[in-house]
């Protein structure tokens, strides 16, 4: 028997405090996600993925790093979990958990770094030299023929009193959430996204 990780336990923990009607999976030879809970009816698959790597993180000085690469990371580690949900035709969450630098839990883990990681990194448009708007260009980890099979990925955060989740939508989710049945206590940022389905 494989014991819980610090984010897998603050994940349950979460889901006690909100009252979530949520089941661990067990564990098998195949892979599979972490935890389910029920919304609106439907049954969510949520995997968990804590962020351990120190790699550009300096305390003591300058820091730096690539903007999305922790979450790219983790969309790909988790890509066998979130299918097996997709393939009984489930919406599934992949949640982030930065156990680096605690207390803020943000290096690696911003808005901008979800977004970039799941889109693709900030691109600004020059015309005859100047600024003509921007997209969501290179190294996107979601598009309408990779990835499908998450309907979001979002930050699990250690709280003073508890925990905190925030989800970026998939536009290009085979399997969207039930967005309206969402429980108030996760954040939703729902994203546009030029050329999306």
């Amino acid at each position: 028997m494989s014991r819980d990780t610090e984010s897998e336990l603050l994940f349950a923990s979460y889901c006690r405090t909100y009252g979530l009607d949520f089941k661990r999976i067990a564990v098998g030879p195949k892979p599979t996600p972490d935890y389910r809970f029920s919304a609106g009816g439907v049954e969510v698959f949520v995997e968990i993925k804590q962020i351990e790597s120190t790699r550009g993180l300096n305390p003591n000085g300058v820091s730096s790093r690539t903007v999305g690469n922790h979450v790219r990371s983790m969309i790909s580690e988790a890509r066998k979990q979130i299918q097996a949900a997709a393939r009984e035709d489930h919406p599934s969450i992949l949640l982030i958990y930065n156990k680096v630098d605690e207390p803020f839990q943000s290096f690696g883990t911003e808005s901008h770094d979800f977004i970039a990681a799941m889109y693709g990194e900030l691109t600004v448009r020059l015309v005859d030299g100047r600024a003509s708007g921007s997209y969501q260009g290179r190294n996107a980890k979601l598009h309408p023929e990779k990835n499908t099979s998450f309907s979001a990925v979002g930050h699990l955060r250690r709280t003073e009193v508890g925990a905190d989740v925030t989800i970026y939508e998939n536009v290009y989710a085979k399997w969207p959430l039930p967005y309206a049945s969402l429980p108030n206590c996760i954040e939703v940022v729902r994203v546009e996204v030029e050329n999306a389905k």
